[in-house]
């Protein structure tokens, strides 16, 4: 079995810096499972908030929780055939190549050159290496514990006894302390400042064309990671998006299909701050399930107000949002060029045939904007 030892705070010592709403011990707890453990014992105070809130993610995770105030108590809850995850206090560990090294069979040393690991604020070994701040150690070896005073601080005691046992080590790259997913947040001020990276992580940089991804990202950075946090934000921002959707349907019913394209125009940056909500949950080693049907339900949406915007006999009202709506379904199996990718976004079209329907006909709109997607079309390679 494979424990992970994860420190919080003491009573007095305040809380501890958060990473997106998590604070770092619940993150490392995210890691400790991706490694293997089965449990994660605390050391500090499980009373302090931070203790609390690591219970119950743990809870949550199924993983078994446990609190030790001593480096004394570990060798009797690590037995002698058991490893343990052992993870410096203000690690932020969310690299995958570390992740695959402390995954691997065997227990060994994570370690970087002295120079950027010091500076990056790990503990330096040697004038050529420095700890990276996480290694798995064999139970047998916690034995040694006990020869040191009960006062001292688990995590250097063990890192002291690994390498007097010649516990093997596996180099980290230098670049992975760069990218923002291994690195030391000593404080509430560096936390803040490392957040907008960490979003920028997970979420991806790249929204060129994509208007809609763009309002969405900038709304959960703006309105504060804690947002992807709420218990309900995730639920409330899909709700909100088919209410969009509906609503729009029925102004298509009501002969307002200007206000109807707007309000389906609309859906589009609510279910993109959805799905990016839904990839915060899970980051950083999570999957996202897959919601096949949000790919269709804006093309839905505005092929039935395109139909009942278009007064005429039931053919020639279907063909035109048919067209339109089948173009933008092959449109995303294209490469295109960044010029012409604001196409593929659905408010854009929405809003589009918004102001068209408020300016001129619907019916109109709906012709122009398929030409456009059908050209589009003819001038990109398949994906």
């Amino acid at each position: 079995m494979r424990a992970a030892l994860i420190a919080i705070p003491h009573p007095g010592e305040g809380i501890m810096p958060a990473i997106a709403g998590k604070s770092v011990a619940h993150r490392q707890l995210l890691f400790a499972r991706e490694v293997g453990c089965e449990s994660v014992i605390a050391f500090g105070s499980g009373a302090s908030p931070d203790g609390i809130d690591l219970r119950h993610a743990a809870e949550r995770v199924g993983v078994k929780f446990s609190v030790i105030s001593t480096a004394h108590a570990l060798p009797g809850i690590i037995r002698e055939d058991d490893s343990l995850l052992v993870l410096t206090p203000g690690l932020l560990p969310e690299s995958r190549v570390a992740l695959d090294l402390l995954r691997a069979e065997g227990d060994r040393i994570l370690v970087v050159s002295a120079g950027p690991g010091a500076r990056a604020g790990f503990e330096r070994i040697d004038l050529d290496r420095a700890w990276a701040g996480a290694m798995t150690i064999p139970g047998h070896l916690l034995g040694g514990l006990a020869g040191l005073p009960e006062d001292v601080a688990p995590h250097g005691a063990l890192l002291r006894i690994a390498l007097q046992q010649r516990l093997p080590e596996a180099r980290l790259a230098d670049s992975s302390l760069d990218d923002g997913r291994w690195i030391q947040v000593s404080s509430r001020e560096v936390a803040e400042s490392r957040t907008a990276e960490w979003l920028h992580n997970q979420l991806g940089g790249e929204v060129a064309g994509a208007p809609s991804r763009w309002l969405a990202r900038k709304f959960i950075t703006g309105a504060g990671s804690k947002l992807a946090q709420m218990r309900h934000a995730r639920a409330a921002a899909l709700t909100l998006a088919l209410c969009l959707m509906g609503a729009s349907m029925a102004a298509g019913i009501y002969e307002r299909p200007a206000f109807g394209f707007a309000l389906a125009a609309l859906s589009v940056p609510v279910l993109e701050l959805f799905l990016a909500i839904s990839r915060l949950g899970v980051a950083p080693f999570g999957e996202l399930r897959r919601w096949p049907w949000i790919c269709f339900a804006v093309d839905a949406t505005l092929f039935v107000l395109g139909v009942l915007a278009i007064d005429s006999l039931p053919y020639r009202a279907i063909f035109p949002p048919a067209v339109l709506a089948f173009g933008l379904l092959l449109l995303d199996k294209r490469v295109l060029p960044r010029w012409l990718l604001p196409l593929k976004d659905r408010m854009v079209i929405g809003g589009f045939l918004a102001i068209l329907a408020a300016i001129a006909k619907p019916e109109l709109g709906i012709m122009l904007a398929g030409l456009l997607v059908l050209a589009a079309n003819t001038i990109s390679p398949r994906r």
